[in-house]
């Protein structure tokens, strides 16, 4: 497998396939693919499986693109404005992925869905049931506006807003954290809760939210309305 990630706001990505390759990708990212593809949509693990990938917030099936015999090229696209981000898994081991930022991965990568009884993730917004990759392979995934990305020491702790997780490795410890102030909660408009996530570790931010996207075009809605 090869690939090239294109543009620069509305980042694209062009994945060659050998033959007997193969990849899998999250649905409704597909741009393109050449006629030698074949394509098929599954349900890993089944209606266990599909129920985990409701829960999570990701799509209830996953595309697979197969090049049975030439090279074959298939293309896909963010779902908002933002980055497409590489990471090659041998490097990170497992890495949890945040609901809706899963792009795609070649076959190889083990992508799973697992529920968690951290009341904590359900607090900060983040639920009960997440996502990860794990294997030899690469995964891409989709970052919301411009990456931000923190490699975390050991004991070395950064407080973020929830919505703005995009993934981490998991050897990362992940705590909530409630505001502090009460005019902070009530007043600040940044939530109750803040999340400590604490090294060792890499990390990668949104640094743009689709709640606060919402948040900005509601307002141009109302002027417009208005007028």
């Amino acid at each position: 497998m090869e690939y090239q990630i294109h543009g620069s706001t509305m980042q694209t990505l062009e994945v060659t396939l050998h033959p007997g390759d193969s990849v899998f990708s999250e649905t409704g990212c597909l741009i393109s693919m050449t006629p030698g593809m074949e394509m098929s949509t599954r349900a890993p693990g089944g209606l266990g499986g599909i129920i985990r990938r409701a829960l999570s917030g990701n799509s209830l099936v996953l595309n697979y693109f197969h090049a049975p015999h030439n090279e074959e090229i298939v293309r896909f696209t963010t779902r908002m404005p933002g980055h497409i981000v590489a990471i090659a898994l041998h490097q990170y081991g497992r890495v949890i992925v945040q609901r809706h930022a899963f792009l795609c991965a070649e076959a190889s990568v083990d992508f799973g869905v697992e529920a968690t009884l951290n009341i904590g993730r359900f607090l900060g917004g983040n639920g009960l049931i997440f996502t990860y990759l794990e294997g030899d392979g690469t995964g891409f995934i989709s970052v919301d506006g411009e990456v931000v990305h923190q490699d975390l020491a050991r004991g070395e702790s950064i407080l973020v807003h929830p919505g703005h997780i995009a993934a981490f490795t998991a050897d990362i410890d992940y705590r909530v954290q409630r505001i502090q102030g009460i005019s902070n909660m009530l007043f600040g408009n940044d939530g109750l809760y803040m999340i400590r996530l604490t090294g060792p570790g890499r990390l990668w931010l949104h640094s743009v939210t689709i709640h606060n996207l919402l948040h900005v075009l509601g307002e141009y809605g109302r002027v417009g309305r208005d007028g």
